[in-house]
């Protein structure tokens, strides 16, 4: 009898654990989604969680390269990327939740930089980095961009910025904000405005999709997303 209760025992265990409802990707670019002490934090991550949490979601979170990440979520079942640009490119390749922020894009550069430039499409004209797989492609080659570096990851560009092998670097709002703290960097101009949502694969569970775009509506609207990202100021 004492045999069989344990095997009992392990089989109710065994049986506990579910596999999550979704995959979730994201890269390290702070502070919208980055890795600290071991531990995937960001404003990004926050409001994904709190979604997760108020839509009774489950899903599992891994930080990669953003190609690799728009790539798998774009390929794979029951899996999203975020934070995701709402591009007219993207448009029909995924299926959205959202948005969870609108921003503006800035071009970023070495402090005095660039004095010759007086407008975007001056700037344009220099090499401005961005990385593979990045919305900001797209973008560059819609606003007429003619020299166009791209790297693995924004870490990569910034550092080539730093070192004087791209004239600028595009960053999306909060990003531009922690690049420029130490005085490193400065904002040199905005190129656009954009809204920022979680990405699904076509193949994602639709009733998945909808629970959490609800729920970030609902973050939204109610004031929490505010003040998730204050907390990264």
């Amino acid at each position: 009898m004492k045999t069989l209760a344990l095997c009992a025992m392990a089989l109710s265990t065994a049986t506990v654990a579910q596999a999550a409802d979704v995959k979730f990707f994201t890269e390290d670019y702070a502070p919208y989604n980055y890795v600290e002490n071991g531990e995937l934090t960001g404003h990004g991550v926050d409001i994904i969680n709190e979604a997760l949490t108020r839509s009774g979601v489950s899903a599992d979170m891994e930080v990669t390269k953003w190609s690799r990440a728009i790539t798998l979520a774009e390929q794979d079942v029951n899996t999203c990327v975020f934070t995701t640009a709402r591009t007219p490119e993207r448009e029909d390749r995924f299926n959205w939740a959202g948005p969870m922020y609108a921003e503006a894009i800035y071009l970023i550069q070495k402090p005095g930089a660039n004095g010759d430039v007086a407008s975007v499409e001056q700037a344009l004209t220099k090499k401005v980095g961005t990385q593979t797989g990045d919305f900001a492609v797209a973008l560059l080659d819609r606003l007429g961009a003619s020299d166009i570096d791209l790297a693995p990851d924004a870490e990569m560009t910034l550092k080539k910025l730093g070192a004087g092998r791209v004239d600028y670097m595009v960053a999306l709002e909060s990003a531009a904000a922690v690049a420029i703290e130490d005085g490193s960097f400065e904002i040199a101009m905005e190129i656009s405005r954009n809204e920022f949502f979680l990405a699904c694969s076509k193949t994602t569970d639709e009733s998945v999709i909808a629970r959490m775009d609800d729920a970030i509506d609902s973050i939204l609207a109610d004031g929490t997303q505010e003040a998730l990202v204050a907390k990264y100021d």
